[in-house]
């Protein structure tokens, strides 16, 4: 084997493990999973599928727009300031990938007749940053199950990813509607940074990347009352990634792909009182397609890495609350308690997840001019979570002593939201 093709091998094999791990930041759920498409969402922690009266509801569920007449469109931002740490036998470390993050979010909609409604969504529905120092999981006299000197440990994975997501909405009748659309997933930069301490040959590389796929989505909404109820399903997308594995003695093509898991979300909601609304959300995500990553070189395609990551499908369970202070001004608050699909076999320091807590609040103020303002604020508790895991037995270095600490990470997320109708 020549030197050139050993050396890819050894490199993408710590990284090809969480080429699922990419986008802004890692923050409010399970896996690399950021389902705060909306600023008004935010503030509900994400329950809002069955929600037919605010705008905000619209990127959830898109056959809420047969419900709103006229047109919209909403300008939203979400600050973002994650706090990932761990204890290892060095200490304690933060992430340098901690850092205050902005994230946009943009939807709109247009009533084409009394039946048909189209709309637009742009957010990051999914995402991970993260940067740990190199002397984090280093073997030492005080951390004897780190990594050993002259070997390769990831530092570094980051994701920048868009979701275009158009769809169109029909009105059965005065009670029901459906929508359908396509998720146009652009995943504008992939980093993946890793150190090779084996003297002078390979210091410092730096894999980077690119991809497009596509998905679609599903989605109803039945009004009874002061009942209603939600449902919203997007399929998997297979995004192929192309990139090039970088180093001071040059560059090498290299191909994977990312697997976006489908995303199942049902809810119901009731109007308790004249101002107090309430509903239950439940999310299904299907990050059992998460199996496995396969990297390949682009010249030759052979077969570099595989790459087990066995994570499982998990659920979210939200419950999220209006209430109408005023005839402009509304409350909102929510709580989710949101399961990790990844299990301690094949545990990444690239994606530190765990089970997490969501609190939200927000409110929503409507103006005399058709303009409203949506501002929302969460906090992410994850759980505390211990990793004990046995030395490694080969090259795979996820869910072994390598990884082994006590993470302890939480997320500020702030959000605000410009928004305009035209009747």
């Amino acid at each position: 084997m020549s030197k050139n093709k050993s050396f890819k091998i050894k490199v993408l094999s710590i990284t090809c493990g969480v080429t699922a791990a990419f986008s802004a930041q890692q923050v409010a759920a399970s896996g690399f999973a950021v389902p705060e498409l909306s600023v008004a969402g935010l503030a509900t922690s994400n329950a809002m599928v069955a929600n037919h009266k605010e705008l905000g509801a619209l990127p959830y569920n898109p056959s809420a727009m047969a419900f709103h007449e006229g047109s919209s469109v909403s300008f939203g931002a979400l600050l973002i300031k994650p706090g990932l740490s761990v204890t290892t036998g060095n200490g304690t470390f933060d992430s340098d990938g901690n850092g205050l993050v902005a994230v946009p979010s943009i939807s709109a909609h247009h009533t084409l007749t009394e039946n048909w409604s189209i709309g637009l969504a742009v957010n990051a529905p999914f995402g991970l940053e993260t940067d740990w120092s190199s002397s984090t999981f280093i073997q030492s006299a005080q951390n004897p199950g780190g990594y050993a000197p002259g070997t390769s440990m990831p530092t570094r994975s980051k994701l920048e990813i868009v979701d275009f997501s158009p769809a169109l909405a029909y009105k059965l009748n005065d009670n029901a509607s459906l929508a359908a659309g396509v998720d146009l997933y652009w995943l504008k930069k992939v980093i993946f940074n890793s150190k090779v301490n084996d003297g002078a040959s390979f210091p410092d590389v730096t894999l980077e990347g690119d991809g497009r796929g596509v998905g679609f989505h599903l989605s109803g909404l039945y009004v009874a009352g002061d009942w209603s109820f939600g449902g919203s399903y997007h399929t998997s997308s297979d995004i192929p990634v192309d990139g090039q594995i970088q180093s001071p003695t040059g560059n090498s093509d290299a191909n994977t792909s990312l697997e976006m898991p489908s995303r199942l979300q049902l809810g119901i909601r009731h109007q308790t009182t004249k101002k107090l609304a309430l509903e239950f959300d439940f999310t299904r995500t299907g990050w059992s397609s998460f199996d496995a990553t396969i990297v390949k070189d682009s010249t030759y395609s052979t077969t570099l890495m595989t790459s087990e990551n066995k994570w499982k499908d998990v659920n979210a369970y939200r419950i999220g609350g209006t209430y109408d202070l005023t005839q402009a001004t509304q409350l909102r608050a929510g709580y989710t308690f949101d399961e990790t699909p990844q299990g301690d076999e094949r545990f990444s320091v690239r994606v530190p997840d765990a089970d997490r807590h969501l609190f939200s609040v927000g409110v929503g103020h409507n103006f005399d001019n058709d303009w409203s303002l949506d501002v929302g604020y969460m906090y992410v508790k994850f759980d505390e979570r211990t990793l004990n895991q046995p030395a490694p037995t080969g090259t795979e270095l996820n869910g072994t002593s390598v990884v082994n600490g006590t993470y302890d990470s939480d997320v500020h997320l702030f959000g605000i939201s410009i928004n305009r109708v035209f009747m």
